[in-house]
């Protein structure tokens, strides 16, 4: 129970420290020039405001798990091994190996430290902010609280049920008896309706106020439209997965997701941006709801994990002139045609075919690759769809290809070679002032309005509006494909429910995937309108990343290992039904006799 304690406690000073940073660059550099003590704190405006900056600092240090490490790597779309010669980390999570003693995460995710720090703002905007504060800014200010600690048991939620739900900053305020710090989960519908209460608060204090932090970086902070975003997500998850003691069914809360996601798309204007490009290159963009923020270079905090793990390790790695590439000499773009050994680029000169290595080569300094997409993810592009110019294939060169030392090939036909996978790259990196290699200085964003189109799009799918389904996956795809967007050839047509389910996670494979959406896709698309947990996409043979694809009459159509591409083998079995919950530490567990583990475990 001290390790808890000591982090909450640590949570919370780290809440309150370097609050004089305000500045884009330099309000997530939170480096304390005064120890915080509750005593001298919250005694003006801008120590409660600067409290903001030090939240977003902290929420940062979350962002691998909300994009990946939870949405993501226990989806069924990664291999074990590399291209890069490098070892594949979390393997066993990969492999669905996720028991006490393999749990992926301690301490509820982590997530209580984030809470008691929103806990400790409402509590300082109900005390010292009645005097401090004007109403508005009081108001905004828990607004944001209330959005953000619902966030964060949303996500101790989807992962774990019911939950312990603290609501006041219980240490700060001097109580360090253990035994009355323990605390018993709530079960899963109380967690469930207190989530929704608490983001119902957030929006009916922004409806009394019109205060907004950092009018000109909004999308750093919390905003109505965030939670509105969040509710919608919240009541969309409610009506369709069940979870402990909460049933799911219920057009009423599809009703009111529809609501939310109806509000975000058009009572705030936002819109898509006008190419899918943009979106990784432009920080605040039209399409940005809630973004953590990495582009600053004062800052000097890169969104280097997961990001470089996807990609090549210029000193160590083995892909380096051992497969076909085609990417530009820049790295960032492809050539048609055309092959050249990756790392490398040939120039003619006087006759002569030259070698030597491509700009991105030298620019890059990644760290070690340690993850890797199945190929049937890549597969599921076609060429017109901008969303795979993130992936850039390499091949397997041929035994006759190394033993003349061929350095280029013309008329290149990717069918005739073995894909050996692709590096992704859709955080796209740029040079910073100061140095000579590539880092991702990009904004990752957490909610951006495309989810509200296509959760809007499933909503309409469970209420049978087949034309509100088509128009807000066509809204995405006509984006994705620009100007060679072919309403008969790319736009969607409406079928059965089940049909429809299992296209929109195709959708939201293209369009999301390294934002951590995969696996929640698959715990809520299901094959049958309030069914049975087991007919979720995660059980069924449709939640397979290669379903859908034809190996049989497409031989290229293969793993890296070479293998066809699996099509019909889901992520989850029957009886593996408990793991759509993680088990709870034996630490957590040892520390508080009043928690339980999470039945199958």
């Amino acid at each position: 129970m001290k390790n808890i304690i000591s982090k909450i406690l640590l949570g919370s000073i780290v809440a309150g420290t370097g609050m004089v940073y305000m500045s884009c660059a330099n309000e997530l550099d939170m480096k304390p020039q005064d120890w915080y003590v509750p005593e001298t704190f919250w005694k003006t405006k801008t120590e409660f405001e600067g409290n903001q900056i030090a939240l977003a600092n902290q929420f940062r240090g979350f962002t691998y798990q909300v994009m990946f490490s939870a949405g993501e790597l226990r989806s069924g779309i990664f291999t074990l091994s590399t291209i890069d010669g490098s070892g594949t980390a979390d393997a066993d999570v990969i492999q669905q190996v996720v028991d006490v003693s393999h749990p992926q995460f301690s301490n509820f995710g982590g997530w209580h430290g984030m809470i008691a720090n929103y806990n400790e703002v409402l509590y300082r905007c109900e005390n010292e902010g009645v005097e401090i504060l004007d109403e508005d800014t009081r108001k905004g200010l828990m607004a944001m609280a209330y959005g953000q600690r619902a966030y964060c048991y949303f996500q101790m939620y989807k992962m774990y049920g019911g939950v312990p739900l603290r609501t006041v900053p219980d240490v700060l305020l001097g109580e360090y008896d253990p035994e009355k710090l323990y605390m018993a989960r709530a079960t899963a519908e109380e967690t469930l309706n207190f989530i929704k209460d608490d983001v119902k608060k957030s929006i009916e204090l922004f409806n009394e106020s019109n205060y907004v932090f950092k009018s000109n970086k909004k999308d750093y902070y919390w905003s109505k439209a965030a939670s509105e975003m969040l509710a919608g997500e919240v009541y969309l998850w409610s009506a369709k997965v069940a979870t402990g003691d909460h049933a799911a069914g219920g057009t009423s809360d599809i009703q009111t997701a529809k609501g939310y996601f109806e509000n975000v798309i058009g009572n705030y204007g936002f819109a898509l941006q006008s190419d899918f490009y943009s979106i990784w290159t432009s920080s605040h963009n039209k399409e940005a709801i809630f973004s953590v923020c990495y582009s600053s270079e004062e800052d000097g905090v890169y969104y280097t994990s997961p990001e470089t793990n996807f990609l090549w390790a210029r000193t160590t790695g083995a892909a380096g002139n051992n497969y076909w590439s085609t990417m530009d000499d820049d790295g960032w773009g492809k050539i048609s045609g055309k092959a050249y050994r990756f790392g490398r680029w040939c120039e003619e000169k006087d006759g002569k075919l030259t070698q030597r290595t491509s700009k991105v080569w030298d620019k890059a300094n990644f760290g070690v690759m340690r993850y890797l997409y199945k190929n049937a993810l890549y597969y599921h592009f076609d060429e017109a769809d901008s969303r795979g110019d993130a992936f850039y294939p390499q091949y397997h060169l041929t035994d006759a290809d190394r033993g003349t030392n061929t350095l280029m090939l013309n008329n290149f036909n990717p069918h005739d070679y073995k894909l050996a996978g692709c590096f992704v790259i859709k955080f796209r990196p740029s040079i910073i002032a100061g140095s000579n290699y590539y880092r991702f200085k990009v904004d990752v964003p957490i909610y951006r309005l495309a989810d509200a189109h296509l959760k809007l799009a499933e909503c309409c799918n469970y209420l049978d509006d087949k034309n509100g389904l088509k128009t807000n996956i066509d809204i995405v795809r006509k984006r994705a494909y620009g100007a060679k967007y072919d309403a008969a050839v790319h736009g969607f047509i409406p079928s059965t429910f089940a049909d429809n389910e299992v296209a929109l996670l195709k959708e939201y494979d293209k369009e999301f995937y390294m934002e951590g959406h995969r696996w929640w896709d698959l715990r809520r698309l299901t094959l049958v309108k309030d069914g049975a947990q087991t007919d979720h996409l995660v059980f069924q043979p449709q939640g397979c990343i290669g379903y859908g694809l034809n190996p049989v009459d497409n031989a290229w159509m293969v793993e890296n290992d070479g293998s066809a591409v699996v099509t019909s083998v889901p992520v989850l079995t029957t009886q593996e039904a408990h793991k759509l919950l993680w088990p709870i530490d034996n630490n957590t567990l040892g520390a508080d006799p009043l928690l339980e583990q999470n039945p199958g475990y």
